[in-house]
C-alpha cells in the first residue's frame, strides 16, 4: 500500500497482494522516456509509486542550513546531495526503492553520479528533516537499515532535537537501527566517513552543533 494511500485512509478495491509493483529497472525505463513530469513529485519506495508531500518553509530553511553546516566539515572527496535519488537495490519487501531523502553525505565529487545514483556503499548519512512527516521518516528507517547505511539523522522540529540512529542490522528479517539517541539544541554532533580499506573504523566528522541545523 503506498504512503498516500495509507495517509489518506482509503481502502484499496483490490488486495494489496495483487496490486503490480515495479522494479527499478522498471521504474528507471519509465524516467528515461520521460513518463512522469516533475511536477508529479513522484518517489519508487519498495516497488511503489508514492508522491513527495509538499514542504513548508521551517522544514526548508533547517534544510538549508544542515547542508551548509555539513559541508562546511567534510572532507576532501565527500559532498551533500539535498533531495537528490538515493538507489536501495532491495529492500525489506524485496522491492527496490529510490528515496530522495533531503540530505545525503555520498563519497566522490559531484560528477561521480552522472550515471547513476549513489548506492549505500557511496553513502555515510541520511538526514530528514521533520515536522508533520515525522511517524513517515521513522518508518523509512526499515529501508536505509536494510540496506546497511551506518547512520541517520532525523531533525525533529516539534521538539528541537535531532535523533540520531547508528548501529544498522543489514538485511535481516526484523531489520532496524540497533542504537537511537537523542541530541538536544546545546549539543554536539558527530559520525564517520567510512574508511577504505575492512577493518578501518573510520574518520571522524564534526563537531556539529544541533542549533546550526534548527530554523
Amino acid at each position: 500500500m503506498s504512503v498516500e494511500i495509507a495517509r489518506r485512509g482509503v481502502e484499496l478495491p483490490v488486495a494489496a497482494s495483487r496490486l503490480r509493483r515495479l522494479t527499478l529497472d522498471e521504474y528507471h525505463r519509465m524516467v528515461e522516456i520521460g513518463l512522469f513530469r516533475p511536477s508529479d513529485r513522484l518517489v519508487l519506495l519498495d516497488g511503489f509509486l508514492v508522491k513527495r508531500m509538499t514542504k513548508k518553509p521551517p522544514p526548508c530553511t533547517s534544510c538549508t542550513l544542515s547542508h551548509e553546516a555539513l559541508s562546511a566539515v567534510l572532507p576532501v572527496g565527500w559532498h551533500v546531495r539535498q533531495e537528490f535519488p538515493i538507489t536501495l537495490p532491495e529492500g525489506p519487501g524485496g522491492y527496490g526503492s529510490e528515496p530522495e531523502p533531503d540530505l545525503a553525505v555520498v563519497a566522490g565529487t559531484r560528477r561521480t553520479y552522472v550515471k547513476r545514483h549513489p548506492g549505500p556503499k557511496d553513502i555515510a548519512l541520511i538526514v530528514q528533516i521533520a515536522d508533520t512527516s515525522l511517524a513517515e521518516d521513522r518508518k523509512g528507517l526499515v529501508r536505509y537499515a536494510w540496506a546497511a547505511i551506518p547512520v541517520v539523522w532525523i531533525v525533529n522540529l516539534t521538539n528541537r532535537t535531532v535523533e540520531v540512529y547508528t548501529d544498522p542490522t543489514g538485511p535481516v528479517a526484523q531489520c532496524r537501527y540497533k542504537k537511537r539517541e537523542i541530541k538536544k539544541a546545546g549539543d554536539l554532533l558527530e559520525f564517520k566517513i567510512p574508511g577504505k580499506k575492512q577493518g578501518d573504523g573510520g574518520r571522524p566528522v564534526g563537531p556539529i552543533a544541533v542549533k546550526s541545523l534548527l530554523p
